[in-house]
């Protein structure tokens, strides 16, 4: 369905897409957190939909609206003026968005609740941070959850090596290793 707020971006769960799951009815508009279970955790499915306006189609538009506008407004000085193109502008920009029809993408997720690891599978900051900020209000509100992202050096450390202070300095000791220093020249 066609959302009536103009919105550049917005983003929701969805059922998961996987055959393995247990559906019982083919309704894809009443499902639950049960509905996602799987294995060891829970799938998340995630759906951002993007709209976007040609600049060129919004610059078109705002000029000839300002043409028909200008000629019944009496311009008392610039500052209203410039008010009014404003108000133009993003008055065209919401018409457009209203009448544009999203670019649909899926971020899919694996949560393994009782170990508190998520896997996201998307290397996107735009999916990421969709992703955290939906996850943080459905889940994080609710069950006082935080989200903490963790990228490849430190992927493979225990839960008890984050945890344990007196081996903090031997931990950033051996990242300082894995991180490019100045002078280093980057191999491909």
């Amino acid at each position: 369905t066609l959302q009536k707020a103009a919105r550049e971006l917005s983003c929701g769960w969805v059922l998961p897409e996987n055959p393995e799951l247990d559906r019982g009815a083919d309704d894809s508009h009443n499902w639950d957190l049960s509905d996602c279970l799987f294995e060891d955790g829970v799938l998340l499915r995630l759906r951002i939909d993007r709209k976007t306006v040609s600049a060129q189609l919004q610059q078109a538009l705002m000029k000839q609206r300002w043409r028909e506008t200008r000629g019944q407004v009496q311009e008392s000085g610039p500052e209203p003026q410039r008010v009014q193109k404003k108000q133009i502008q993003e008055e065209v920009k919401e018409e457009l968005l209203k009448l544009s029809l999203p670019s649909i993408s899926y971020v899919e997720a694996f949560w393994k609740d009782q170990d508190d690891v998520i896997y996201l599978f998307s290397q996107s900051k735009m999916a990421r941070e969709c992703f955290e900020e939906l996850f943080r209000k459905t889940f994080g509100e609710a069950w006082d959850l935080q989200l903490f992202r963790v990228l490849p050096p430190l992927l493979g450390l225990s839960p008890e090596a984050w945890q344990a202070l007196h081996a903090q300095e031997k931990l950033l000791d051996k990242l300082t290793h894995t991180l490019p220093r100045s002078g280093d020249v980057a191999v491909s």
